[in-house]
């Protein structure tokens, strides 16, 4: 384990660079040229578009002051070997990073986000040291409003991935839905409190495995279950058949996943031999920027068709997306696009084109939950996305266990609702954290 500690004790350290990130938001908000349309000012105004109602009530959960400040910063990057997949025949192993951020305020809340960073062939710490290099940046903020940080990192750090933009973002929507004592999706606009998951299932090397690992997962309560394959058209075919043959009178649902793997003649071949009675939807079957091909595939099959989600996800792809009819469902994951501030804003390009947005969820606790508040404020998502095995994302919090009976529902509490047991991080197989206090009278 690596704890590296960092200690400000200048007042002038403290306030130069508050003053600096304070000018560049102005600059932003000033700048002569047009904004970009679908862009928000703040967090309030953005909550009040996604949600049609009013949100000025959340306001002072929003506002900064010194006596609000961030004093603490802390990184926790958490891997464990059961987590190790496999997304089909031609890949490697992932080793899967739980990339833990904690803020914490002057006044004594914090924020807490969790983003999954994979790595072929060992565990990694990158995206913790990429967190780390911003860490004096946020402890200088002179805003907690997550819309308005987000403008600030635009300025400030234009190369920040978005998967550290996350951890972040979420972070900072976890801190003001805590400080209004709600739970995340309450203040997103709830629509509901639980929803219908599916079991993610992982690549398996074999036919018999998927139908175990169908009949061990129907015992937890799922009965809808998607399979990652091999990404080749005959290993895939078969099995299609199998599983039409074994549960076809079954109550058990189907998906598969091929993340991106096929041309369009073997999409089409395969979505052509799922029947729709017994599959849900074909996710990724092609390159995502194909979406001409994808549009020809969404009128040639009865299935509906999806995209993969991970790697295009801007408001334009969106719109042109809906334009062309690609897909039944739009795809993407609040952790891995810049967090909840942008997911909202694509959900209201889908929303207002009645296009309904399948949000993922793969990974740690902390990650799914954050996805599913979103889900819980957006009508238009219909299933939740649940990682297997199961026990291995939820390592080190007290209350990762999101599914109850057939449904997944919100953990009690204000903010995303997860506790994390951080004593218990360090049994992981892979730990490292690091500190960033800022110790100023």
């Amino acid at each position: 384990m690596e704890c590296i500690q960092a200690e400000r004790k200048s007042v002038y350290l403290f306030y130069a660079p508050m003053i600096v990130i304070s000018l560049c938001l102005l600059a932003a908000r000033t700048e002569s040229s047009p904004m970009p349309e679908n862009t928000y000012q703040n967090a309030v105004e953005l909550l009040t578009t996604f949600s049609g109602e009013r949100a000025e009530q959340y306001e002072p959960f929003f506002q900064f002051s010194n006596e609000a400040r961030i004093v603490g910063v802390e990184i926790h990057a958490v891997g464990t070997n059961n987590t190790d997949a496999r997304y089909n025949a031609g890949t490697e192993v992932w080793k899967q990073i739980n990339n833990i951020l904690r803020i914490t305020t002057a006044d004594g809340f914090e924020g807490i986000s969790g983003v999954v960073s994979e790595h072929q062939g060992e565990f990694s710490n990158e995206h913790l040291l990429e967190l780390q290099s911003v860490s004096d940046d946020l402890l200088a903020l002179s805003s907690l409003d997550p819309v308005e940080v987000g403008t600030m990192l635009d300025q400030m750090r234009p190369n920040l991935s978005d998967a550290s933009r996350a951890n972040i973002d979420i972070a900072l929507w976890d801190l003001a839905a805590r400080r209004s004592g709600r739970p995340l999706y309450e203040m997103l606009g709830a629509k509901r409190d639980m929803i219908e998951p599916y079991a993610s299932l992982p690549f398996y090397d074999s036919l018999p495995e998927y139908v175990e690992a169908v009949n061990k997962y129907a015992k937890l309560g799922y009965s809808i279950f998607k399979f990652h394959v091999w990404g080749q058209i005959e290993e895939d075919s078969r099995l299609v058949k199998l599983v039409e043959q074994t549960f076809k009178d079954s109550p058990y649902r189907f998906m598969i996943d091929l993340e991106g793997a096929y041309g369009f003649e073997d999409a089409l071949r395969l979505g052509g031999e799922m029947d729709e009675r017994l599959f849900i939807w074909l996710e990724g079957p092609i390159d995502d920027e194909l979406l001409e091909q994808y549009s020809e595939l969404n009128t040639r099959l009865a299935l509906p068709i999806i995209p993969a989600g991970y790697n295009i996800y801007s408001p334009d792809f969106i719109r042109q997306g809906i334009k062309t009819g690609s897909w039944d469902a739009g795809r993407f994951d609040a952790t891995t696009i810049g967090g909840i501030s942008k997911a909202l804003e694509l959900l209201i390009i889908a929303n207002d084109a009645n296009l309904p947005i399948e949000i993922q969820s793969w990974g740690h606790s902390l990650a799914q939950a954050s996805n599913l508040h979103l889900m819980l404020a957006n009508e238009r998502t219909k299933y939740f996305e649940a990682s297997m095995p199961k026990e291995a994302y939820e390592f080190g919090m007290k209350n990762g266990n999101l599914l109850d009976g057939d449904r997944v529902i919100a953990p009690k509490g204000p903010g995303l609702g997860i506790k994390v047991d951080w004593d218990s991080l360090v049994r992981a197989d892979f730990y490292v954290k690091i500190i960033s206090p800022r110790n100023v009278e």
